[in-house]
């Protein structure tokens, strides 16, 4: 049987699942520059590509995609974070030529010690892009493996703790 390869630049299932570095999110390039903010700070500090979660389940190969999108989610107008354009773009995976990266972001209410307990999770709004879906190689690796939805929290966005008194 003959391997088809698909056109552009997509890389074999094979191949992909060959490396475990691909199971870590977009990163790199125009992400790593979009994330600082005019003053060169990073606008999500603590994060790493090093540290990046899992969005495969371990035990069936599922891909974990949120069901819809969270409260606070950075793909709403307005976002709550603040995300300039740019960054919003680099989290999609969007190059400087207009083109698509192949990578997935993490749902921020998803990532490691978040106040739910939610699994790591691709986030909706990457994975219903029409543009960026299609190319990242997770939301493909889901139509081989499955999809695992994961529900955003009915209770919204984390409560603050309870104020603290000035004393």
């Amino acid at each position: 049987m003959r391997r088809v390869q698909p056109e552009g630049d997509f890389v074999s299932l094979a191949d992909y699942l060959a490396d475990p570095a691909n199971h870590r999110p977009r990163s790199g390039g125009d992400a790593a520059a979009a994330s600082r903010t005019r003053d060169g700070a990073d606008q999500a500090a603590g994060t790493s590509d090093d540290e990046a979660p899992s969005v495969f389940d371990d035990v069936t190969g599922a891909v974990r995609v949120m069901s819809s999108r969270c409260g606070t989610c950075i793909g709403r107008a307005g976002n709550a974070a603040g995300l300039t354009d740019r960054r919003r773009e680099a989290l999609l995976g969007r190059r400087n030529d207009g083109t698509y990266g192949e990578g997935h972001t993490v749902c921020h209410s998803t990532l490691p010690g978040n106040a739910y307990d939610l699994p790591p999770s691709v986030c909706a709004w990457i994975a219903e892009h029409p543009k960026a879906a299609p190319r990242s190689h997770a939301i493909r690796m889901a139509a081989s493996f499955g999809i695992q939805y994961v529900d955003p929290s009915a209770d919204g966005p984390p409560k603050d703790p309870a104020p603290r008194t000035a004393g």
